[in-house]
């Protein structure tokens, strides 16, 4: 991966990062925080990483997730609320779905 490829990719995780926190993190947010039109900022992620942009700003929450679960200081609501989502059972869903194991079954597996 070509280094400016990276710091893209670095710019692209840390406004998702801040947007997490207020509960805001989709394209258009991070489209308009780099000033990229949706579009471009789309194709750039595909040519990039190979994932849609929807899919890699998931990828960035769930890695945040399964790094928090792993500290084992947050209970999965609280966990829930700082990837962004209002609903913890979505937040469940979603991260099963994803990582394969419910969060309260990777948090489990990390205190091993």
């Amino acid at each position: 991966m070509k280094k400016e490829d990276r710091e893209f990719l670095k710019k692209v995780e840390k406004l998702v990062y801040e947007q997490m926190k207020q509960k805001h993190v989709n394209c258009d947010t991070v489209c308009e925080s780099l000033g990229m039109t949706n579009q471009s900022l789309r194709r750039k992620i595909l040519a990039i990483t190979g994932q849609t942009g929807g899919k890699y700003l998931l990828t960035i929450r769930m890695k945040y997730a399964k790094e928090l679960l792993a500290k084992g200081r947050y209970a999965i609501g609280q966990v829930a609320m700082k990837c962004g989502y209002d609903d913890a059972n979505n937040f469940s869903r979603t991260f099963k779905r994803e990582i394969g194991v419910k969060p309260s079954e990777y948090a489990e597996s990390r205190k091993k």
